[in-house]
């Protein structure tokens, strides 16, 4: 990893720590199923529900080939806020030796970050409990434990390939701005050779106005000799033809 990379995420992380303390700890409580709470294990993710539930489904799927579905929130249509799944006769998961029903509930506590309910029972009868079915529970949390280690190392990954698409970006943004730059400056420099050759234009044409005025008054008193001349002449030849 790009050693700015890496110092940008661990700033960011950072910053964010203490309005983030209890992202990847897994608590004890409760998740509502069938109109009633039932003992769940709780634990807070960085991402929207969507990609939540996609790494959920994708993790429990290659490392315990459990296959979780989406139920009726999904069947109605209803996404980005709430989510339910729920994976049916799971065994040998190191939870009970007989098969398992499991339940997850995803809620979005804001835009980036979700709360996942992690909790199962022996079908929808009997609900794991921390004390009636401790063993059971305890299963529950082995498996919600290393979850979090991969969802942990999953959200760093988007964190980075985010920063990377940002620095990207950056990038991009500051050759667009460098071209136009160079651009602007190519244009300039063409502007002022106009100038210049417009201004040493501008000269020339003040020259031989300057020159046409000069010529054009000599012109004048050329003319009023010449007509002067022409009228004495005019004069003498009628005089003449008079005689």
């Amino acid at each position: 990893m790009p050693k700015f990379l890496f110092a940008l995420l661990v700033s960011v992380v950072a910053l964010a720590a203490p309005a983030r303390a209890q992202l990847y700890q897994v608590n004890s409580g409760v998740a509502s199923h069938d109109k009633r709470d039932r003992d769940a294990l709780l634990l807070q993710v960085d991402g929207s529900v969507e990609t939540t539930r996609e790494f959920w489904q994708d993790y429990m799927k290659d490392t315990y080939g459990i296959r979780f579905k989406s139920g009726a929130l999904a069947t109605l249509g209803i996404k980005g806020k709430k989510d339910e799944l729920s994976a049916q006769d799971v065994s040998n998961v190191g939870i009970s030796s007989r098969p398992v029903t499991l339940f997850v509930n995803l809620s979005a506590v804001n835009d980036s970050t979700t709360e996942i309910a992690f909790f199962g029972g022996f079908g929808d009868k009997t609900y794991f409990e921390p004390t009636r079915t401790a063993p059971e529970f305890r299963g529950l949390r082995k498996i919600m434990d290393k979850f979090v280690v991969a969802a942990r190392a999953n959200a760093y990954q988007v964190q980075v390939k985010e920063a990377e698409r940002d620095v990207t970006s950056a990038d991009k943004e500051q050759d667009k701005l460098n071209r136009s730059i160079q651009s602007a400056q190519s244009n300039t420099v063409a502007n002022l050779k106009r100038i210049d050759e417009l201004t040493n234009k501008n000269r020339s044409n003040a020259l031989q106005m300057h020159q046409d005025s000069l010529q054009l008054t000599t012109n004048a008193q050329l003319r009023e000799l010449t007509r002067a001349r022409l009228q004495r002449r005019r004069e003498r030849l009628a005089t003449i033809d008079k005689k």
